[in-house]
């Protein structure tokens, strides 16, 4: 559809920060790097990203959780901060990027419906990974996957069991709303909270869906709820080294599919396992529920939070962030920040 940047298959450099390894960044893998599961995150298509601290967050955490290599499909060029990111990962042989833009495309993936980009993207990054990574993970710039203290590691266990069990292709996981990200702060708080990293700061979600936006009623008065599949905004993981698997999308939030068919193919994982943080809840907002809803103190795991840390202020990416915290605020660019009632500032304030 669109074109690649080079390195359509490509193998992470050993990086080292202040002349000491960091994790999977050594040059001498450990005997866990050598036996783990090789994992590929096909990010769906980015569009309209500006600030890069975000980005540099997100791809570190998702570095630090067992993530060996991203494709990342830009719809458009992004900010000048957010190239030179791009291009610091990319030398880095961290990620392969593809021009995923109208002109490139010849408006396939942005005539009409965004999904076309999405698919397009799945379908292409399923291709170049088969065979060559053992799952690849499909999820959202704005969703940040959870797998606790142990990272991708319990949920590739659980699918790789399943696949041997029963066959399945893949496993899916629910999407929870981190509804913090919405808390618009006085200048005084945001002064409290400015050396945390974002992932620090928005660590606060739903304590339960809310239909139909991310999940679906069942039963009268909504006496039962399903999460799966588009209707819970689920994302999912699939398995690339057995070459009998055909490459191809299987839902987005926005496109349901064979739903029988998935529940023979797919394995569901539990949240304690493995899930997706939403950074998200436009729904939300829009039916005024951020001024009473409950939230929940759900933070990322300690031990990779202090990895991003490291990696960031003791490596060539400390100029990139620190100057993005001078000239960006809260560092979601798709997020408005509203006013919410006193409770939800001491959630942030407080964590």
């Amino acid at each position: 559809i669109g074109s690649t940047l080079d390195r359509p298959i490509a193998q992470p450099r050993g990086r080292h920060l202040n002349g000491s390894s960091v994790g999977a960044r050594a040059n001498q893998p450990s005997d866990d790097e050598v036996n783990k599961k090789k994992v590929v995150h096909c990010i769906n298509p980015i569009y309209g990203l500006k600030d890069p601290k975000w980005l540099i967050e997100y791809l570190e955490y998702h570095i630090a959780i067992g993530v060996d290599h991203f494709h990342v499909y830009n719809v458009d060029m992004h900010s000048p901060d957010v190239q030179r990111v791009l291009e610091t990962y990319r030398n880095w042989d961290f990620i392969t990027r593809h021009d995923w833009s109208a002109k490139a495309s010849g408006k396939y993936t942005t005539r009409i419906t965004y999904e076309h980009a999405k698919w397009g993207a799945q379908t292409d990054c399923a291709l170049r990974s088969r065979g060559i990574y053992d799952y690849a993970l499909f999820s959202d710039i704005d969703e940040v996957a959870m797998g606790g203290d142990e990272g991708l590691t319990p949920a590739l266990e659980m699918c790789e069991q399943a696949h041997k069990d029963r066959g399945v292709i893949g496993c899916s996981f629910n999407s929870n709303t981190v509804s913090s990200v919405f808390t618009k702060l006085t200048d005084d708080e945001e002064l409290k909270v400015k050396d945390k990293l974002l992932l620090e700061r928005y660590n606060h979600m739903e304590v339960k869906p809310f239909c139909p936006s991310n999940c679906r009623c069942l039963g009268k008065n909504c006496s039962e709820m399903t999460r799966k599949y588009h209707y819970g905004r689920q994302k999912y993981m699939v398995n690339m080294h057995d070459l009998s698997i055909p490459p191809r999308p299987l839902w987005t939030h926005a496109i349901s599919g064979d739903y029988d068919e998935m529940d023979r193919i797919m394995e569901q994982l539990p949240d304690d396992v493995f899930h997706i943080r939403h950074y998200q809840g436009h729904w939300l907002k829009n039916r005024n529920l951020l001024d009473k809803m409950e939230e929940k103190y759900a933070p990322l795991p300690k031990q990779f939070i202090d990895l991003i840390r490291e990696t960031i202020f003791k490596g060539s990416l400390r100029r990139s962030y620190e100057q993005a915290k001078e000239d960006f605020s809260s560092g979601l660019d798709w997020i408005t920040p509203v006013e919410r009632p006193a409770k939800y500032h001491n959630n942030i304030l407080l964590a």
